[in-house]
């Protein structure tokens, strides 16, 4: 892996950590995802540190490049990200529904006095 790679690794790894850090200063990130950030720019950090294990994962899957299975990975580890994320978003628009189905009922109740 070029040093280049390594470089680039590293400085994408400390922007995330830095971004996390203040969107978690101001309230803007729930811990679960704090973790999963700062657990993705730790194994990024590592990769860069220890570009051997890229190298060796890459030859262990047939992959022709390191660099190519590190992209692979990062493209597999966010689209798994964002499918959890759509199926959380699913499950509050549904929870949103029931609560504003409650709301309109509670309402009209109140509303319409017995």
């Amino acid at each position: 892996m070029s040093s280049t790679l390594s470089v680039f690794l590293m400085a994408g790894a400390v922007l995330a950590l830095a971004f996390v850090l203040a969107k978690i200063r101001k309230g803007q990130v729930q811990t679960a995802d704090a973790v999963f950030w700062f657990l993705f720019a730790a194994a990024l950090v590592v990769l860069a540190v220890f570009p051997s294990i890229a190298f060796w994962c890459a030859g262990a899957l047939g992959i022709e490049s390191p660099a190519n299975f590190i992209f692979l990975c990062v493209v597999a580890i966010l689209f798994a990200k964002v499918l959890l994320q759509s199926v959380e978003i699913a499950r509050l628009k549904e929870r949103l529904s029931q609560l504003t189905q409650e709301v309109a009922l509670a309402d009209s109740e109140v509303e319409r006095p017995s």
